[in-house]
C-alpha cells in the first residue's frame, strides 16, 4: 500500500498544547447531543404515547427499527465521505436536522406522522452520530487512542445519565409533547457549535502528528529497540499497520469483531428500550425505573475510564471476551429482578460492562486496521451494526406482544452474549506488513 508523503509544521508539533485533546472534547459534546435519540430515552415515550394515541408497542417501534438500518445502509457513503472530506459539515448539518425532528415529534397526532419523523430521526443519528467518534477520534492518537477515546466517552455516558432523567421529569411535569421540544433544545445548544468551529478530522489536517509527537520524537521513538515496547501497547506508536477495506475484508478477525458488536448490539438495544417498561412491569415504580437507567450511565464512567487504559496495556480481545461474558450474567440478574436493590444492582452491572465496550469497540477497529481507511471500513460494518441495533427494540417488542413477556427473549439475550464472547477470543489481530509514518518528514 502506498503512502502519501505529509509536510509536518515543527512549530504545530511542539507548541505545547495538543488539538486532538480539543478533538476529545468536541466528540465528547457530540456524543452527549447524539444520546438523546437513543433507545433509554426513547423507551420513556413508548408508555405515554401508546397509550394517549391507541398505538402498539411494535407500531411505535417500527420506525426506528426502520430508520436505524437505513443509517446503517448510510454508513456506507458516509464513513468514507468524513475520511476524504472531513466531519465537520456532516455533524452540524445532522444536529440541525436531528433538532428539527425533535421539535416537530411534540406535534404527532398520527402514526404516518411518527413513522416519517423516526424513520429520520434514527437515520440521522445512527449515519452520523453513532459513526462520528469511532472514525475521527481514532484519526488524532495512536499511543494514547485509548484514554482519549474513554475520556470522549464522558460526553455519552454524561449524556446518557442526565437526559433520561430531564425526559422523565418534563414528561411527569408538562407532557411528552414538550419533552420533545426540550430534547430539540438540547441537540441544539451542545451539538452545533462545536461541531461547525472545531471539528477537524485529522492530525494532518493542520500540520501535526497523532498523539501529538514532533517528527524528530517519532523518528526517536521509531528508532527505538522493538523488544523495549512490544510488550505493551504503546508499541503502537512505533509501528501502525495501515489496511485498507479489500484487506480488511480477507482477514477472518474482521468477520469475528462484526458478528460479536452487531450480536451484542441487538442485545443492548432491546434492553435499552424496553428497560423502564420491563421494571414498572414488573412492579417497579417509574422512579425506580428511571433511576436505575441513570445509575446505569453514572457506573459506567470510572469503568470506561478504567478500559481506556487498560487498551493501551492488555490485548484488546481478551478484554473483550471477560465483558461478554459480565453482560450475560447481568441480563440474568435482570430477568430475577423485583425489587428496587435488585433494580439498581442491575443499573450498576449493566452500566460497567457496557463502560468497556463504550470505549474499547471504538478503539478496536483502529487498532486492527490502522487510521488511513477507517471511515471505509466502519461504513461497512455500519449496515450489518445498525439492522441488529435496530432489531433489538423490535423483537422484544413482538416477543412481549406475542407471550405477554419479556422473560424469553431475555433468556435468548443471554445466551448470544455468552455464545459470542468466543468469538473475541477467536478474533486475533491480522498480521500484514507494518506501515510506521513512513515518508513523513518536518517542513523547513
Amino acid at each position: 500500500m502506498q503512502q502519501k508523503t505529509e509536510k509536518v509544521s515543527k512549530k504545530a508539533a511542539g507548541s505545547g498544547f495538543y488539538y486532538g485533546w480539543v478533538i476529545v472534547a468536541v466528540t465528547g459534546l457530540v456524543q452527549f447531543a447524539g444520546g438523546t435519540e437513543t433507545f433509554p430515552v426513547l423507551g420513556l415515550f413508548l408508555g405515554p404515547m401508546t397509550e394517549e394515541l391507541g398505538w402498539s408497542r411494535a407500531s411505535f417501534t417500527a420506525p426506528m427499527t426502520i430508520g436505524t438500518i437505513l443509517g446503517g445502509l448510510a454508513g456506507l457513503f458516509v464513513g468514507p465521505a468524513i475520511d476524504k472530506y472531513g466531519a465537520r459539515w456532516v455533524m452540524t448539518i445532522a444536529a440541525v436536522l436531528l433538532g428539527i425532528v425533535f421539535f416537530l415529534m411534540g406535534f404527532v397526532t398520527e402514526l404516518w406522522q411518527h413513522n416519517i419523523l423516526q424513520i429520520l430521526g434514527r437515520g440521522i443519528t445512527a449515519g452520523a452520530f453513532f459513526l462520528m467518534a469511532g472514525i475521527v477520534l481514532p484519526k488524532w492518537f495512536i499511543a494514547k487512542r485509548g484514554r482519549a477515546t474513554a475520556f470522549s466517552g464522558l460526553g455519552g455516558r454524561l449524556g446518557q445519565f442526565t437526559t433520561p432523567i430531564m425526559v422523565q421529569a418534563v414528561i411527569l411535569a408538562f407532557g411528552w409533547r414538550y419533552a420533545w421540544a426540550s430534547l430539540g433544545i438540547l441537540v441544539w445548544a451542545v451539538g452545533i457549535l462545536p461541531a461547525f468551529f472545531f471539528l477537524k478530522s485529522k492530525p494532518e489536517d493542520m500540520g501535526l502528528l497523532p498523539d501529538g509527537l514532533t517528527p524528530e520524537e517519532e523518528a526517536r521513538r521509531k528508532e527505538a529497540p522493538q523488544g523495549q515496547t512490544s510488550r505493551r501497547r504503546r508499541s503502537r506508536s512505533v509501528v501502525e499497520v495501515s489496511l485498507g477495506p479489500r484487506e480488511a475484508l480477507r482477514t477472518r478477525a474482521f468477520y469475528l469483531m462484526l458478528a460479536a458488536q452487531s450480536l451484542l448490539s441487538l442485545v443492548i438495544s432491546g434492553l435499552h428500550f424496553h428497560w423502564f417498561a420491563y421494571m414498572t412491569g414488573q412492579g417497579l415504580s417509574s422512579s425506580v425505573a428511571v433511576a436505575s437507567i441513570a445509575i446505569s450511565s453514572l457506573a459506567g464512567v470510572p469503568v470506561s475510564l478504567l478500559a481506556g487504559f487498560l487498551a493501551e496495556r492488555f490485548p484488546i480481545r481478551y478484554i473483550l471476551t471477560v465483558t461478554y461474558v459480565g453482560f450475560a450474567a447481568s441480563v440474568a440478574l435482570l430477568v430475577f429482578t423485583t425489587t428496587p436493590l435488585m433494580a439498581y444492582a442491575y443499573g450498576i452491572a449493566l452500566g460497567s460492562f457496557s463502560g468497556v465496550t463504550f470505549t474499547v469497540s471504538l478503539v478496536v477497529w483502529a487498532d486492527y486496521y490502522g487510521r488511513g481507511s477507517l471511515g471505509a471500513i466502519r461504513g461497512i460494518t455500519s449496515p450489518v451494526n445498525q439492522t441488529t441495533n435496530a432489531s433489538g427494540p423490535l423483537i422484544a417488542a413482538l416477543a412481549y406482544d406475542i407471550t405477554g413477556s419479556y422473560t424469553a427473549i431475555l433468556w435468548v439475550f443471554v445466551a448470544i452474549t455468552a455464545g459470542t464472547s468466543l468469538f473475541w477470543l477467536l478474533a486475533t489481530p491480522p498480521k500484514p506488513k507494518p506501515t510506521p509514518f513512513q515518508g513523513i518528514v518536518a517542513s523547513p
